[in-house]
């Protein structure tokens, strides 16, 4: 297919990202961006990535475009696109919204940085690029100039700092990267992040935040459907992380069991014991430390040759300490270790829960996704 300009992206050649593109090769990476993200967006990658200058450099010279000054868009096209006329070195954060008449300004440099993260996302994609540039930290910190400077940065300094930051940010969408926590990009998560990152809303109240609250209140409510009580029965908040979950369900366990220590706090309570699996998450002992319970109040429970906690121990260990005169208030559960991703039996440790009237909360930081899948939901108690 013949070629002519930037614009034109049919491409003769398919060949994988070599690290070294002839044009062709680049304008069949162009196509095939085009056709995937709508919008336009291919073709804007495509001027980031400086593809006009390559195509350009390929053709013969009477086919290539007049000489024209490089837009700030990054192409070497002529056009009256508004990043032409804006230079961002001249510009402070001042010069945005809501400064007077900055609507323009304001618009192209967010579209600046949305193209940045656009470009980054594609190449997150791409199987032959590296999952990460590593460099040491001293390194790292010789390349950019990283301190906190008393003058506000320019736009220009600011746009520069964010690709410095995604050049050198590991790639967790990369089809290579293997490690704990991250699971991908997820495109719809992302634009709701982004969604819910320019409403910056507060979730104090209905009164503040009328949307987010009620989609707070359904989402957690299908939540507890999936998990498999009645009709949504229950409550739940959101939490910011696995560990101050484990904080949050010690903290429920104990103003259950003794509501007046959110007054007089913990010298108007016993000695209180929990207990957990020698292969549970090292928050609930710092979650016990926190809340003024203490580390050694925390019992650790056998695991077996599978790392699952034996019910048998788990028994034991909360009759021994009542006849040492401590409370058992709480059982921590794990739907998931983190040492061989063990299931403790749920069921088994709920019957010895309900026994001796204590707390049973689940860990389901890694593993409490399995409800969704309906064949294997789990009816014991969730906390």
């Amino acid at each position: 297919m013949a070629a002519q300009g930037f614009w034109s992206l049919g491409g003769d050649n398919a060949a994988a990202n070599t690290g070294n593109q002839s044009p062709s090769t680049t304008r069949a990476w162009c196509q095939a961006a085009a056709q995937k993200l709508s919008g336009g967006i291919g073709s804007k990658l495509c001027a980031l990535l400086n593809v006009g200058e390559l195509e350009k450099a390929a053709e013969p010279a009477a086919k290539q475009q007049p000489e024209t000054e490089a837009a700030a868009c990054g192409c070497n096209k002529s056009c009256n696109c508004t990043k032409a006329s804006v230079v961002f070195s001249d510009l402070y954060s001042t010069d945005l919204l809501p400064a007077m008449d900055s609507d323009a300004k304001t618009m192209t440099f967010l579209q600046e940085v949305v193209d940045i993260l656009l470009a980054y996302i594609v190449e997150s994609f791409d199987r032959e690029t590296k999952v990460i540039d590593f460099h040491y930290p001293n390194e790292l910190l010789q390349k950019n100039n990283w301190e906190l400077q008393s003058e506000p940065a320019s736009l220009d300094e600011i746009l520069i700092s964010c690709r410095a930051t995604l050049k050198y940010a590991i790639k967790t969408a990369h089809p290579r990267y293997f490690n704990q926590l991250s699971t991908g990009l997820d495109m719809v998560g992302l634009a709701a992040d982004w969604l819910t990152s320019t409403a910056n809303t507060n979730m104090f109240t209905y009164e503040v935040a009328p949307v987010f609250v009620l989609l707070e209140y359904v989402t957690l409510k299908k939540m507890r459907d999936i998990i498999g009580w009645s009709d949504g029965q229950g409550d739940g908040i959101f939490s910011p992380g696995g560990a101050i979950s484990n904080m949050y369900a010690m903290l429920l366990a104990r103003f259950k069991m003794f509501p007046e220590v959110k007054e007089k706090g913990m010298s108007s309570v016993p000695r209180l014991a929990a207990f957990t699996s020698e292969h549970s998450h090292f928050s609930i002992k710092k979650g016990a430390a926190a809340l003024g319970i203490g580390t050694e109040s925390v019992i650790c429970i056998k695991a077996d040759e599978s790392g699952k906690m034996v019910p048998a121990d788990l028994e034991r260990r909360i009759l021994e300490a009542k006849q040492k005169g401590f409370v058992p208030f709480f059982v921590s559960a794990t739907a998931g270790t983190t040492v061989y991703g063990a299931f403790d039996p749920l069921i088994a440790i709920s019957d010895i829960c309900k026994k001796y009237n204590v707390w049973m909360h689940v860990d389901g930081a890694w593993g409490g996704s399995l409800p969704h899948v309906q064949e294997t939901q789990v009816e014991a108690g969730w906390s």
